[in-house]
Protein backbone atom coordinates (compact mmCIF):
# COMPACT_ATOMS: atom_id res chain seq x y z
CA UNK A 1 0.00 0.00 0.00
CA UNK A 2 1.25 3.78 -0.54
CA UNK A 3 1.24 6.37 1.68
CA UNK A 4 -1.97 7.74 0.35
CA UNK A 5 -4.21 4.59 0.42
CA UNK A 6 -3.42 4.15 3.86
CA UNK A 7 -4.08 7.47 4.89
CA UNK A 8 -7.62 6.52 3.53
CA UNK A 9 -7.81 2.84 4.79
CA UNK A 10 -6.99 4.61 8.08
CA UNK A 11 -10.33 6.83 7.85
CA UNK A 12 -12.23 4.55 6.52
CA UNK A 13 -11.12 1.95 9.48
CA UNK A 14 -12.59 4.40 12.04
CA UNK A 15 -15.99 4.89 10.07
CA UNK A 16 -16.28 1.31 9.72
CA UNK A 17 -15.61 0.53 13.33
CA UNK A 18 -17.91 3.11 14.56
CA UNK A 19 -20.82 1.42 12.30
CA UNK A 20 -20.32 -2.37 13.18
CA UNK A 21 -20.41 -0.74 16.92
CA UNK A 22 -23.78 1.14 16.54
CA UNK A 23 -24.86 -2.43 14.82
CA UNK A 24 -25.23 -1.28 11.18
CA UNK A 25 -22.65 -4.12 9.75
CA UNK A 26 -25.87 -5.04 6.77
CA UNK A 27 -26.41 -0.93 6.30
CA UNK A 28 -25.14 0.36 2.56
CA UNK A 29 -22.53 2.52 4.03
CA UNK A 30 -21.34 -0.61 6.12
CA UNK A 31 -21.25 -3.16 2.61
CA UNK A 32 -19.65 -0.10 1.06
CA UNK A 33 -16.63 0.17 3.52
CA UNK A 34 -16.22 -3.89 3.55
CA UNK A 35 -15.63 -3.55 -0.25
CA UNK A 36 -13.28 -0.58 -0.81
CA UNK A 37 -11.59 -1.96 2.45
CA UNK A 38 -10.89 -5.93 0.85
CA UNK A 39 -10.00 -3.77 -2.42
CA UNK A 40 -7.21 -2.14 -0.36
CA UNK A 41 -5.60 -5.43 1.19
CA UNK A 42 -5.84 -7.39 -2.60
CA UNK A 43 -1.94 -7.55 -2.31
CA UNK A 44 -1.68 -8.64 0.93
CA UNK A 45 -0.30 -11.83 1.21
CA UNK A 46 2.04 -13.34 4.31
CA UNK A 47 2.02 -14.88 7.89
CA UNK A 48 1.94 -13.14 10.95
CA UNK A 49 2.56 -15.14 14.33
CA UNK A 50 1.25 -13.27 17.21
CA UNK A 51 0.78 -14.28 21.53
CA UNK A 52 -1.82 -13.38 23.27
CA UNK A 53 -1.35 -13.07 27.20
CA UNK A 54 -3.84 -11.45 29.47
CA UNK A 55 -5.72 -9.24 26.80
CA UNK A 56 -2.45 -8.31 25.21
CA UNK A 57 -1.36 -9.08 21.41
CA UNK A 58 2.69 -9.39 20.78
CA UNK A 59 3.56 -9.76 17.22
CA UNK A 60 6.20 -12.55 17.01
CA UNK A 61 6.92 -12.12 13.41
CA UNK A 62 5.65 -11.90 10.20
CA UNK A 63 6.84 -12.95 6.65
CA UNK A 64 5.70 -12.13 3.26
CA UNK A 65 7.12 -13.38 -0.61
CA UNK A 66 5.92 -10.20 -1.27
CA UNK A 67 7.59 -8.22 1.15
CA UNK A 68 9.59 -4.98 0.68
CA UNK A 69 12.21 -5.41 3.22
CA UNK A 70 15.26 -6.66 1.91
CA UNK A 71 18.10 -7.58 4.70
CA UNK A 72 20.77 -7.26 1.93
CA UNK A 73 20.05 -3.36 2.01
CA UNK A 74 19.94 -2.85 6.26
Amino acid sequence: MDREVRKIKQGLSLKFSELVYNGFWHSPECEFLRQCIERSQEAVLGTVRLSVFKGQVYILGRESPRSLYNEELV
